[in-house]
């Protein structure tokens, strides 16, 4: 091809802004793309050699076209070439495991790694020419370091052509998205302009119009061809279109010329002289020969031991064969070629069609070089592979090792993260292994079987199924099968604690795996047995599980399972509301896409829906759920309807709008997919009921769990988001039984967060549900206590809605209480709550706090309190009935003389002072002591225990009872009485005003309220005058 250039100055001002860019340090993607022979390649060479002006320096990888490329191609040529052998021996199979592991996000993050250290300083560019043709294990390395490497001052140069991947679907998935985060470049053909610019460039100025528009006719502005066109002297003559000046030119060859060109475009651009000449029969001179004549006629470019051609050639030069020649040469390649298997594989397949005896050939190749491949962490192409042996092998279904063929391509398929298929593969290999009676091959096959979750199987039937025929791979299994032993050991005992089975069964057969050193098994293990321990009593220890599992599923180069590892951290830190759960999802999000496993990423998704629900973005939150409800049932996860029922519960929940999905949850509740004795939708549909006023209908679901009894409802990744459930409808059913019962059963969890599942959704705080339900317990002082912690927890685990709820929730528990200035701290966590609702579009939580507000605020409507014949309280329309207590009299003499200060003696009279009043009463004394003689045995427990920080707590404990006990006894262990008559009189006010108030805010708070903030007690007592006016009436 001539060096004269023309045209494109746009395109390669636009690369040019791109290398300024780079060369600021900050990382530059580019696509080139265009039909075939618009000269995508001879555009990027020419950009390459204005980089190298620039002062950058330039290498190139070119994807192979023609089949047979190694794993990962072009990268293991490209990266010698960027940071020397070690660049090479990072992505080979069998080195670099002394310093990282071989599992291929491992291997990706240290090719990673290795560039930002070698390429900090120097302006690079990478051009890999003919990216249609990569595969997707190449892409998925390619997407991750154009992501990875955004602070190196590089740029990095893909070409494709504006048409469909060569490779599959999900190549050009990855193409879309690497092109979609890029710059593109699209080449047009050259136009009259362009040719006539290349004209005069050859010498040729102000061309003949008529000469230029043939040109552009017979070449289709395909500046490469016009380049050759032109240099080689065309005058417009010949033939029409380019393909036919191609097979024109190869036509003109020699006859024996013709064919060996025929047998290198069969090899392809990676066959030497020395393999055409031994597949077509000629001496390598013959070859070599015969490949200057070619490079004469414009139709290959010579290198060393070899050639390089334009795709457009290579159908032009194989055309020459005829259908069973074409077959037989492929045949011979796959027999003379030595070395790499992939390329052996791709001849072999071609010539399968030949025989059985050649599909037999084709089906070993394929597996040797899916083994190559899965070692060189090329995943996918080693499941397409055997996939297509598969296919040779179902003609022969007395094959031997069908089977372990069958086995082989399953854990392909699992390897690349297509659970779902996975699934259906290892079905095929558990019948075939049955059929063949190898408890080796049967073992690994049920264990597939079984997924890389627990409790995948719903429905009964084929959960029974599956169970079964795991139980018998272990009862076959020989005793030396240490490992597939123990596998099958913890699978079983995993999937028994989700029919209610206890978890030491599963913790003896992890430790069990342990013990044997396998690290594959290990790692397997842990995943099982963390998935088992979901329920929020374990929480503590499923963290060091993950982590474990982490390690242990690298060392052993299964990326799978550590990628699992870090989805169960990423849980675990979102189940205990850590910070560090945010920096874990990162990471998740970034191995899971780079390993392209869809399952993860499904999860991934549906944790982003709840950040969206805990940032209060609820219409972005609603949308996304649908879409990874949709996700979900793509990827065949059994959990994908109900984590979409959980997310949307939960917006509807949060916006007070929970009402609206009765219909939806109770749906769920009898679909065949929820797992049997899952209480939680059970639960949701006893509050959705009760919210929507079908109070008979909320009983009736309830009836289920309270008669097993709701300490005997089994603990599960659902079940503390049951427990909300159940707390919101003890407040909507007013039942006190149910609340109290809830309370000691969420007590444990006081400080977590109440998350489902696998950190699918967020309900805020635990502590909420818990000051709900003890208010209507009776217990607002703890009410108010679990409300206040409720409130730190949402604010640390950011979740806005939950904050709002829980800071309204406090003020009707404050108002409940009733103590001194807790109306007016009332008032304002409510406002609050409205505003942080508010600012999130909760319309409806607004609405009904608004409403609230109103009542707790200051009002100006008289009040009397009136005694006939006993006391009533009257405001406004509304009047209660009020018992006759002591401390009504004492209020109402308050009320009668307003801003004044009363003696407490003047108000008890005389009979209160004649008696004697002890500090203690007997019962008070008694439980005192016993709490001395209890603390003294806790603290000789703590010595002896080496516990000594808990034994200083103890004694500081001992000694405030001791000290209170001291100070209500005197001389002679008698009894202290009130020191003085006002003394007396001054508690007896205090407790009787008390209790008076006590009884007027149980019929109304915000009058309760407004009397403890205004009246005071002590040796003077005053009531201080409010907005409201109070009268006292006496009836005679």
């Amino acid at each position: 091809m001539v060096a004269t250039f023309v045209g494109r100055a746009h395109e390669l001002a636009v690369l040019a802004d791109a290398r300024r860019w780079a060369a600021a340090g900050r990382r530059q993607l580019v696509v080139v793309t265009g039909e075939a022979g618009v000269g995508k390649t001879w555009f990027s060479e020419h950009a390459s050699a204005e980089a190298e002006r620039d002062g950058f320096e330039v290498i190139w990888g070119r994807c192979w076209p023609h089949g047979g490329a190694p794993a990962l191609w072009p990268w293991p040529a490209v990266l010698p070439a960027l940071a020397g052998p070690a660049g090479a021996e990072l992505l080979a199979a069998d080195s670099g495991r002394d310093h990282v592991d071989p599992e291929r996000f491992a291997r990706f993050a240290a090719v990673g790694d290795l560039l930002m250290a070698s390429r900090g300083k120097t302006p690079t560019m990478i051009v890999i020419d003919d990216v249609h043709y990569a595969d997707e294990s190449a892409l998925l390395l390619t997407r991750f370091l154009a992501a990875t490497l955004d602070r190196l001052p590089l740029v990095m140069v893909l070409t494709r052509r504006n048409t469909p991947s060569q490779s599959s679907a999900a190549a050009e998935a990855l193409l879309g998205e690497l092109q979609a985060g890029a710059t593109t470049i699209a080449l047009r053909p050259f136009d009259l302009n362009d040719v006539t610019a290349l004209l005069d460039a050859h010498g040729q100025p102000s061309p003949d119009q008529a000469v230029a528009t043939t040109l552009l006719r017979v070449t289709g502005g395909s500046p490469l061809y016009l380049a050759r066109a032109v240099d080689r002297g065309w005058t417009g003559t010949g033939p029409a279109t380019l393909e036919h000046a191609i097979t024109e030119a190869v036509t003109r060859l020699k006859p024996e010329h013709s064919r060996i060109l025929a047998f290198a475009a069969l090899l392809g651009v990676d066959g030497s002289v020395g393999e055409v000449a031994s597949i077509c029969g000629h001496s390598p001179a013959e070859v070599l020969r015969a490949l200057t004549a070619a490079q004469a006629k414009g139709l290959v470019e010579l290198r060393p031991n070899g050639c390089t051609f334009h795709d457009l050639v290579r159908e032009a030069a194989l055309d020459q064969f005829e259908t069973t020649e074409l077959l037989d040469a492929h045949a011979r390649a796959a027999t003379i070629l030595t070395g790499n298997p992939e390329r052996i594989a791709h001849h072999a397949l071609v010539a399968a069609m030949r025989s059985n005896a050649d599909a037999e050939i084709a089906i070993g190749a394929c597996r040797e070089a899916a083994d190559s491949l899965r070692r060189g962490y090329a995943y996918e192409r080693a499941a397409d592979l055997l996939s297509r042996a598969i296919t040779l092998a179902q003609h022969s279904p007395d094959l031997p090792g069908r089977a372990e063929l069958l086995i082989e391509y399953a854990d392909a398929v699992l390897a690349c993260g297509r659970l779902n298929d996975a699934r259906a593969a290892f079905e095929e290999s558990t019948e075939a292994a049955e059929r063949a009676g190898d408890p080796v091959l049967l073992a690994r096959s049920v264990l597939g079987l079984g997924g890389v979750w627990v409790h995948e199987y719903r429905n009964a039937a084929v959960r029974g199924h599956v169970l079964a025929r795991q139980r018998a791979a272990l009862a076959m299994l020989p005793q030396h099968q240490r490992s597939l032993r123990c596998r099958l050991s913890v699978r079983l005992a995993a999937e028994a604690v989700y029919e209610g089975a206890a978890v030491d069964e599963v913790l003896q057969a992890m430790e069990r795996t342990r013990a044997i050193g396998d690290p594959h098994a290990l790692a397997d293990a842990l995943s099982l047995t963390h998935h088992a321990l979901l329920s929020p009593e374990h929480a503590e220890m499923r963290l060091p599980l993950a982590e474990e599992q982490i390690a242990a599923a690298s060392a052993a180069g299964d990326g799978i399972l550590a990628l699992f590892g870090l989805l169960w951290r990423t849980t675990d830190l979102y189940l205990l509301g850590d910070p560090g759960a945010e920096r874990s999802l990162t990471e998740l999000r970034q191995r899971s896409a780079t390993l392209g496993v869809a399952s993860t990423g499904f999860i991934v998704a549906c944790m982003d829906v709840m950040r969206l629900i805990r940032a209060g973005k609820f219409d972005e939150a609603e949308a996304a759920a649908g879409q990874c409800l949709q996700q979900g049932l793509e990827v065949g996860d059994a959990d994908s309807t109900g984590y979409y029922a959980a997310q949307l519960l939960d917006i509807r929940w949060l916006q007070g709008r929970d009402a609206e999905l009765a219909g939806l949850v109770t749906q769920t509740l009898t679909s065949a997919t929820l797992a049997v004795g899952e209480y939680g939708f059970r639960a949701s549909a006893v509050m959705v009921l009760a919210r929507d006023g079908r109070h008979a209908e909320a009983r009736a679901a309830l009836a289920p769990m309270l008669k097993i009894g709701l300490a005997n409802v089994p603990k599960s990744s659902t079940w503390l988001a049951a427990m909300v459930g159940l707390a919101e409808a003890s407040a909507l059913l007013n039942d006190a039984s149910l609340a109290a019962e809830v309370v000691e059963l969420l007590r444990p969890f006081e400080d977590l967060p109440v998350m489902v599942s696998l950190a699918v959704c967020c309900l805020g705080a635990v502590a909420t549900s818990l000051g709900v339900a003890s208010l209507v317990a009776g217990d607002p002082v703890a009410a108010v206590a679990y409300l206040e912690k409720a409130i730190k927890v949402n604010v640390r685990i950011e979740n806005r809605p939950a904050l709002a709820n829980s800071r309204a929730q406090l003020a009707k528990a404050l108002v409940a209480r009733g103590r001194p200035g807790d109306l007016e701290r009332a008032r304002t966590v409510l406002a609050q709550a409205i505003d942080e609702a508010g600012a999130i579009g909760m319309s409806t939580r607004v609405e009904q706090w608004t409403a609230q507000a109103e009542m707790l605020a200051p009002s100006t409507t008289p009040a009397v309190l009136h005694w006939s014949a006993g006391w009533t309280v009257r405001s406004g329309s509304d009047t209660y009935r009020l018992p006759d207590l002591v401390g009504l009299d004492y209020l109402s003499r308050l009320l009668e003389n307003p801003g004044e200060d009363l003696a407490a003696v003047d108000l008890v009279g005389s009979a209160v002072l004649a008696g004697r009043q002890e500090l203690l009463d007997d019962t008070a004394l008694d439980a005192y002591r016993r709490r001395v003689r209890d603390l003294d045995k806790a603290i000789d427990d703590a010595e002896t225990n080496g516990e000594g920080s808990k034994a200083e707590k103890l004694r500081t404990e001992r000694d405030a009872v001791a000290n209170e006990l001291v100070r209500a006894m005197g001389l002679g262990g008698r009894v202290r009485g009130f020191a003085s008559s006002p003394e007396r009189a001054r508690t007896a006010v205090r407790k009787a005003i008390k209790r008076a108030l006590d009884v007027i805010t149980e019929h109304d708070p915000v009058l309760g309220g407004e009397l403890r903030s205004a009246v005071t007690t002590g040796t003077s007592c005053r009531y201080t005058p409010t907005t409201r006016q109070w009268s006292v009436r006496r009836d005679p």
